[in-house]
């Protein structure tokens, strides 16, 4: 469906959708979330008809946003397959009730399957690291071979270099950081194995300026205002108020929280012990008086009768752990409704900004960056740095005044 504008695609997906029987809410829900933030894209781009490549920068970001545990596991499996469902119409005009494994669109020779399947298994790779490498592994396999290479005989430095370029003019800078530390990985596996001349990694080690935007963190009377809107009297209210004043008190985030056990709180020695969720490295944190006590009252007086170990359960049957961290986000943004907190999309205002809030007042507070990054629990120092563009107070100590500078007329 090549003659259509990218609008008009959205909604015959839609209708197709609604053709095969799902409720008129499901279709309107699904449109809203996973469909119109790729037309949106292709108009903020300029692009009226479908793009291939602006879809896949759209993959990115959203796969971007779980691997920084934005977004669950659920939400995230939400866009992308929204995503499929817009590359199946335009590819074939309609849409199957379908239960096969995702199809890339990268089509591969056998030469290059074997290739992608033997580098895949040098590493027990991270589930989301396995997803990109795999990506981008396909996508210069496919690039190859559109550019007439059928095997890696003669590919060398001009091939990825071109291909270096060829990704720059469609992604965004972050999406080409990343791509750039996979290529590294992929080139250096096929080095060692015999396959190309060089790992490449001086052409791979360009600098890339990516954009990072600072979401802001939340503020103490909201956070106050939201905590107070909680009915505390019922268990779900004591269950909602646990979680948000545990995520504010530790910085925990919302994927961490659902994962608790019962085993993870040593109430005689007074720590929080889990596994973050992100990063698989352990973690170990204070529990202090208010959140033991917040806590100890859910589980002893609003904690359903259950089998599962998980501090925090669904609210209604089967009384079980929350599926992802999407949950929670939502219920937040409903208590920040109650406490008159009126928010725009993706302004950065959600659940993670209680985890931004703590980093921010421990840097205020004057705490080394090496500290912060252990309290919370970052594996790479760059997203605990990101906080000290949060502490104004210190930044304006910073600036320079305008003393022996001569001020003059504009010429």
């Amino acid at each position: 469906m090549r003659n259509i504008s990218i609008r008009e695609l959205a909604d015959r997906t839609r209708e197709a959708q609604q053709a095969m029987g799902l409720s008129q809410h499901t279709v309107w829900e699904h449109y809203m979330t996973a469909l119109l933030p790729i037309v949106k894209l292709h108009e903020q781009k300029g692009r009226e008809y479908f793009d291939q490549d602006i879809v896949d920068e759209y993959i990115c970001q959203i796969e971007g946003r779980h691997d920084r545990a934005e977004i669950g596991p659920n939400y995230y499996n939400r866009l992308r397959h929204g995503a499929e469902r817009l590359i199946e119409m335009h590819t074939t005009g309609k849409l199957e009730w379908s239960c096969r494994g995702r199809a890339s669109k990268f089509v591969l020779n056998e030469y290059y399957k074997t290739l992608l399947d033997d580098f895949l298994s040098q590493e027990n790779w991270h589930h989301n690291t396995r997803g990109d490498l795999t990506w981008i592994t396909r996508k210069f396999f496919a690039w190859l071979i559109q550019d007439g290479h059928s095997d890696l005989n003669g590919v060398g430095a001009q091939e990825i270099q071109r291909f270096m370029i060829h990704c720059s003019d469609h992604l965004r800078s972050t999406s080409v950081y990343n791509m750039q530390l996979y290529m590294k990985k992929l080139c250096r596996y096929l080095h060692e194995h015999g396959h190309l001349p060089n790992s490449f990694e001086a052409l791979l080690s360009f600098k890339v300026s990516r954009e990072s935007k600072m979401y802001p963190a939340a503020l103490d009377d909201e956070v106050a205002a939201v905590l107070n809107t909680i009915d505390r009297r019922i268990s779900k209210g004591k269950r909602d108020y646990a979680i948000i004043l545990l995520a504010v008190v530790t910085g925990l985030r919302a994927a961490d929280i659902t994962r608790l056990k019962l085993s993870d709180i040593d109430w005689r020695n007074g720590e929080i012990k889990t596994v973050q969720s992100k990063t698989g490295r352990p973690l170990a944190l204070p529990l202090t008086k208010d959140v033991g006590e917040a806590i100890q009252d859910y589980i002893l007086n609003g904690r359903q009768e259950t089998v599962s170990d998980a501090i925090f359960l669904r609210h209604h049957a089967p009384f079980q752990a929350f599926k992802d961290s999407v949950s929670i986000g939502d219920m937040y943004d409903v208590y920040c409704k109650r406490a008159g907190i009126f928010r725009e999309a993706h302004d950065g205002k959600g659940f993670h900004s209680l985890r931004r809030s703590v980093g921010k007042k421990l840097v205020t507070a004057g705490v080394s960056i090496n500290t912060t990054a252990q309290i919370l629990g970052d594996a790479n120092m760059d997203s605990t740095k990101k906080y000290i563009s949060l502490d104004s107070r210190h930044l304006k100590e910073c600036a320079l005044d305008f003393s022996g500078i001569e001020m003059g007329a504009a010429k």
